[in-house]
């Protein structure tokens, strides 16, 4: 994760002062570089300039920075760097046929990805083990996500681009589906599956997606 895209994400709540945000943005730098384990409250402090005791005023243990950090983050990335460029894409749709889209999309979302990804790790572990985190990717991410979604489905239904009879959640769930599944396979399982020609497999993937919901 690059510090000069972190740092200007900013933070409320109880990370309100100039102070506070400067703990906050060095616990995401260094989680991110050296992942939950692997990262020291004395290190957060010290890229924050603070004393160690001062994060302890906040945060009870390392995992409590952890957790508060990643929903704060979720709540203020969601917006800027997450559903920024989809709405910018959905926005730019209306003079482009869905296939098109779609690979717009999938473009994206690799290359957002690749640009957080060890940060994103950490993000998917907590979303398992806490339920704050979830509700905050869902109310943050998902639902709003959904919301861009249904808005380019519905001109499309119009259209006569895609199918009138196929739950719009379904379709979306779909291409959330082979996104995470394409990136997944880039970057945990790049050396034993190796994807030889991304552009080639993102067109036979998104063709599969249109086979089913295209009208015809």
């Amino acid at each position: 994760m690059r510090p000069n895209c972190i740092a200007s994400w900013g933070f409320s709540s109880n990370l309100n002062t100039a102070l506070a945000k400067s703990r906050g943005v060095s616990a995401i730098k260094i989680f991110s570089a050296k992942g939950f384990d692997g990262a020291t409250t004395s290190e957060i402090a010290k890229d924050a300039g603070v004393a160690e005791g001062t994060i302890f005023k906040y945060y009870k243990t390392k995992k409590g920075i952890l957790t508060q950090i990643l929903i704060q983050l979720i709540n203020i990335m969601s917006e800027k760097i997450i559903l920024g460029s989809i709405k910018k894409i959905f926005k730019d749709s209306s003079q482009k046929d869905a296939k098109q889209v779609l690979k717009e999309i999938f473009y994206d979302r690799i290359s957002l990805l690749n640009a957080i990804f060890p940060m994103a790790k950490i993000i998917f572990m907590e979303f398992l083990l806490h339920e704050d985190v979830r509700d905050a990717i869902y109310k943050n991410v998902i639902k709003n996500a959904f919301e861009l979604f249904k808005e380019f489905h519905k001109r499309a239904i119009k259209e006569g681009v895609l199918r009138d009879d196929v739950d719009p959640f379904i379709i979306f769930r779909s291409i959330l589906a082979n996104i995470a599944i394409l990136i997944f396979q880039k970057q945990i399982f790049s050396d034993k599956l190796p994807i030889k020609n991304l552009d080639k497999e993102m067109d036979v993937i998104i063709d599969i997606i249109l086979q089913g919901i295209e009208k015809k």
